[in-house]
């Protein structure tokens, strides 16, 4: 009679293949993202930037004002008042 063997890994095997990857990600990463830093460098905001270019904004209204625009109707009820919808007791069953 042929009894199965356990195959017993031991404890101190799982943490060193841990360490082990570990320590060779750890110096993979190190490696890789070496001198790949990017400086950010604000922007300069003059002085004389403000409000007063928009003094003068003027905005077209004349799509507005086509006979297709000025066609257009409501069909239903706006605004849409909701009714009473769903059920009252959701766990209850059918």
């Amino acid at each position: 009679m042929i009894t199965p063997t356990k195959n017993l890994t031991s404890p101190v095997i799982l943490f060193g293949i841990v360490a082990l990857g570990l320590i060779v990600g750890y110096f993979y990463y190190a490696q890789v993202f070496q001198g790949q830093v990017v400086e950010i460098t604000p922007f300069s905001i003059a002085p004389e930037d403000n409000l007063t270019k928009f003094k003068d904004l003027s905005f077209n209204f004349g799509p507005f004002d086509d006979i297709k625009f000025k066609s257009l109707k409501i069909f239903g009820e706006s605004p849409v008042q909701p009714g009473v919808t769903g059920r009252v007791d959701i766990f209850a069953p059918f």
